[in-house]
């Protein structure tokens, strides 16, 4: 089959949503959410506060995930039933549920892997970073580098898109999008001040309560932060993913595929991350459930040989992080920060020619 040709409808007979299945699904994760954020609270001792709190942040991811399925209105056939629950379970992420609707639905899926438009670790060009200052080019170089990653989303997305989105770059704040922010800044209040009181409950003093923040929200908060982090970079970053210029049309279903990789993990881990690393076939067809695309992605895969498929390990995470610092889409390659200067000239005669 031609890439060129691939009809994203083809995958359309997996985009069958099951609202009692979704519903179930969140339910358990919200369920365990709220019992593993009490235990951080209560438990005794600081490695067994971090194991608690490690799985909190884990249960937000999953409800991310949950909320992500929503935001497609591949939750269930309900615009209603999606906006209520997408809002939910992006709450503990500290989401506004409309802003990740932006930037995640018209901005990442429909310019999927076009340079400085897609937010998915979005690589500078060769030229661009040329013509970057000093200082931006040190930051660049951090945020690629394995240090940077872990903070990528929160440093670049979350802050200024999604919990300070009041910057000049920043959209127009519809009245949807302002009572979702403020219902997310009234969340992050009451989860702290019920978090506080828990742990005033059971214990006097000061510290008692800023262990409670420290241990249910802020650690959680980051080791999401961490994971969407790491999703985004392995999902679009790879020596063999492409990327290219902005063209000011959406990207086509060729362009998806050549910028999307299927990133295999364990099994146990790809079952309890919801299949989201399924990723190639969720990006041809954003219909398709969660629980679903595993078989989506396996046709996809058998009929589309060029449907990029990568099994991640520590070696292979290192090698993306070495190879893919910048790209040159006039050879339509990466470029390693120590190999500029001959890429430039490489790009510079290929254009002349």
């Amino acid at each position: 089959m031609n890439v060129a040709q691939f009809d994203r409808m083809t995958l359309t007979p997996f985009a069958r949503r099951d609202a009692a299945l979704s519903v179930f699904i969140v339910g358990i994760d919200i369920v365990a959410y709220a019992a593993v954020v009490y235990a951080t609270i209560v438990a005794d001792g600081i490695w067994l506060k971090l194991l608690f709190a490690f799985g909190a942040g884990t249960m937000i991811s999953l409800m991310a995930i949950a909320g992500h399925d929503a935001a497609h209105q591949s939750f269930s056939n309900s615009k209603r039933l999606n906006r209520f629950f997408g809002t939910i379970a992006f709450l503990p992420a500290l989401h506004p549920y409309s802003l990740w609707e932006l930037h995640h639905n018209r901005v990442h899926h429909r310019f999927t892997a076009q340079i400085g438009v897609d937010n998915a670790f979005s690589p500078m060009s060769v030229e661009q970073y040329g013509d970057a200052s000093p200082l931006h080019r040190a930051y660049y170089r951090f945020m690629r580098s394995l240090w940077g990653q872990p903070w990528f989303y929160l440093v670049d997305i979350w802050v200024p898109q999604i919990y300070l989105p009041f910057g000049k770059a920043g959209p127009k704040i519809s009245r949807e999008t302002w009572f979702d922010i403020a219902l997310v800044y009234a969340y992050t209040v009451a989860f702290a001040v019920a978090c506080m009181w828990i742990a005033h409950a059971r214990a006097d003093g000061f510290w008692p309560m800023i262990e409670a923040l420290l241990f249910a929200l802020v650690i959680p908060f980051l080791i999401w932060n961490v994971f969407i982090a790491f999703l985004t970079v392995v999902q679009h970053t790879g020596p063999d993913l492409r990327w290219q210029m902005p063209t000011g049309q959406p990207s086509t279903a060729d362009q998806a595929l050549a910028g999307t990789a299927h990133v295999v993990l364990p099994e146990p881990i790809d079952w309890l991350f919801h299949r989201i690393m399924q990723h190639p076939a969720h990006h041809i067809n954003v219909g398709i459930p969660l629980h679903r695309l595993k078989k989506a992605e396996a046709q996809l895969e058998d009929s589309e040989p060029r449907a990029l498929v990568r099994v991640w390990t520590p070696a292979y995470h290192w090698r993306l992080t070495r190879e893919c610092q910048l790209y040159e889409p006039r050879t339509n390659a990466w470029v390693r920060f120590a190999d500029l200067k001959n890429a430039q000239t490489v790009a510079q005669d290929r254009a002349a020619a």
